[in-house]
C-alpha cells in the first residue's frame, strides 16, 4: 500500500518537470537567446486641425432679416353712400392699376339733383345780394339828400347788416354748390395711385355706405425693408453723419436663390422697445417691374455693406468657442487658449482685433470641450472647407 502512494507521486513529480521543460525549451526557442520583450509604441497624441490666421483689411459685411412691404398700402372705402352701378373689368385682385384709373361707379342720380338745388340757392342767393346792394345805395343817396347831418340812429337804414347777410348767404351756397359737386365727382371710385389689388369686397349691384372698405391696394412704385440690427452690427456701420450717397444693400430671397439691389433710404432714430434694437430701412424702386419679380410679402436677407475694418485678424467661425476663446498651439505643440477679441461675425467667419499675438502660432479650427491647458497635440491640416474659406476671403481683402 505505501509503496504504491510512493510510486504515484514519483510519477507525478516526473510528469510536472517534463512539463515544466517543455514549456521553458519552447519559450527560450521563440525568443532566442538574448531576447528583450516587446517594448511599447510611441505615444499617441490628439490630433488637431489647424490654420493660420489672415491679417489684413477687410468690408465688414452685415447680415439683417426682413419681411418686404409697399411704401404705400390702403384700404379704399367709399366716400358717398348709393349703389354700384359699374365695376371696371381691370378692378380684380391681383392686376396692377395707373393711378387714376376708373375702379368703380356708384350711382349718382342723388348727387346730380344735389347739385341742381345748390346752383340754384347760390342763383338766388346772388339775387338777392344784388338787391340788398341796391337799397343801400338808394338809403345813402336819400340819407343825403335829406340834408341830415351825421349817421342814421340804426344801421338798418342804410342797409348795411342787410348786405353782409346776403353776402354771407352768397358764400354759404357758393361753399354748399363745390361739396354736391365734390361729392357727385366721388360717385366715380379711382386709383389713387400706381396700385396692386390686394383684394376686392364691392360688387356689382352691391349697396354701399360712406366708409364701407371697396378694396386692398398696395402701391407699387416702391416697396421698403425694415432690417433690425443689434448694436454691435451699427458699430460696424457708418455714422448717421457719414452715410453713402447711394448706400447700395444686396437683398436675397431666403427660400431661393432669386436677389435684387436696393439702397438705404433712412435710418430709425430710436430703439424699438420690444427687439431692443434699431431698424435700418432699405428701399427698392419699381418692385414688380424687376427679374425677377419683388413681391411684398417676400422674406429677405439683406448683405449691407459696413465700414471697411484695419488691422484685424480673419479666422474660421468654428475656432471660437461659446465661451468666446481661441485655442492655439505653440512651438512645442502644446495646446494654450486665450479670449478672442471679436470685431464681427460674418457667416462662416470671424473677424478679431490685432493684439499682437495671433501671428506666430496656428489656430485650432474646431476645439473641443475636452482640451485643456498644456496639453500636446499634434497638427494636422484644416480641412477643404477651412481652406476654402481662408483664401476666399484673402481675395476680398481691401487694400489700403
Amino acid at each position: 500500500m505505501k509503496t504504491s502512494l510512493k510510486t504515484q507521486l514519483v510519477i507525478t513529480a516526473i510528469a510536472a518537470a517534463s512539463v515544466f521543460g517543455a514549456y521553458a525549451i519552447s519559450t527560450g526557442s521563440s525568443q532566442g537567446p538574448g531576447s528583450r520583450p516587446p517594448s511599447a509604441g510611441p505615444k499617441s497624441y490628439p490630433k488637431v486641425s489647424t490654420v493660420q490666421p489672415v491679417s489684413g483689411t477687410f468690408e465688414a459685411r452685415i447680415t439683417g432679416y426682413g419681411e418686404v412691404t409697399p411704401v404705400q398700402r390702403l384700404n379704399l372705402a367709399a366716400e358717398v353712400s348709393g349703389k354700384v352701378v359699374s365695376v371696371a373689368d381691370a378692378f380684380k385682385s391681383g392686376t396692377q392699376l395707373q393711378a387714376g384709373a376708373v375702379l368703380l361707379t356708384i350711382d349718382n342720380q342723388p348727387y346730380r339733383e344735389a347739385v341742381a338745388s345748390a346752383e340754384s340757392a347760390l342763383a338766388a342767393a346772388e339775387v338777392t345780394l344784388l338787391q340788398q346792394q341796391l337799397n343801400r345805395t338808394q338809403a345813402k343817396a336819400e340819407w343825403q339828400r335829406s340834408g341830415l347831418s351825421g349817421s342814421p340812429d340804426s344801421q338798418l337804414a342804410l342797409y348795411e347788416p342787410q348786405v353782409k347777410a346776403a353776402q354771407a348767404a352768397v358764400e354759404h351756397a357758393r361753399r354748399t354748390l363745390q361739396k354736391a359737386r365734390s361729392d357727385l365727382k366721388k360717385t366715380v371710385v379711382r386709383a389713387p395711385f400706381n396700385a396692386l389689388v390686394v383684394s376686392r369686397t364691392a360688387e356689382l349691384g352691391s349697396y354701399v355706405q360712406t366708409g364701407t372698405e371697396l378694396a386692398a391696394l398696395y402701391g407699387t412704385d416702391q416697396v421698403e425693408l425694415t432690417v433690425p440690427l443689434s448694436s454691435t452690427d451699427w458699430q460696424n456701420l457708418p455714422t448717421s453723419s457719414t452715410l453713402p450717397a447711394n448706400w447700395a444693400v444686396t437683398l436675397h430671397d431666403t427660400e431661393s436663390s432669386q436677389h435684387w439691389q436696393g439702397y438705404v433710404d433712412r435710418v430709425a432714430q430710436h430703439i424699438d422697445s420690444n427687439t431692443r434694437q434699431r431698424a435700418l430701412i432699405v428701399r427698392v424702386d419699381t418692385p414688380l417691374d424687376l427679374q425677377p419679380p419683388l413681391y411684398p410679402g417676400t422674406f429677405i436677407e439683406a448683405a449691407i455693406p459696413g465700414k471697411t475694418l484695419t488691422n484685424v485678424w480673419q479666422v474660421p467661425a468654428s475656432a471660437i468657442t461659446r465661451n468666446n476663446e481661441i485655442w492655439r498651439v505653440d512651438d512645442n505643440h502644446l495646446l494654450t487658449k486665450q479670449r478672442a477679441s471679436v470685431r464681427l461675425r460674418m457667416g462662416d467667419k470671424v473677424y478679431l482685433s490685432d493684439d499682437g499675438s495671433l501671428a506666430a502660432t496656428p489656430v485650432v479650427t474646431t476645439p473641443l470641450a475636452s482640451y485643456l491647458p498644456g496639453m500636446k497635440v499634434t497638427l494636422g491640416n484644416a480641412s477643404a472647407s477651412e481652406m476654402a474659406v481662408s483664401s476666399t476671403e484673402s481675395s476680398r481683402q481691401v487694400t489700403p
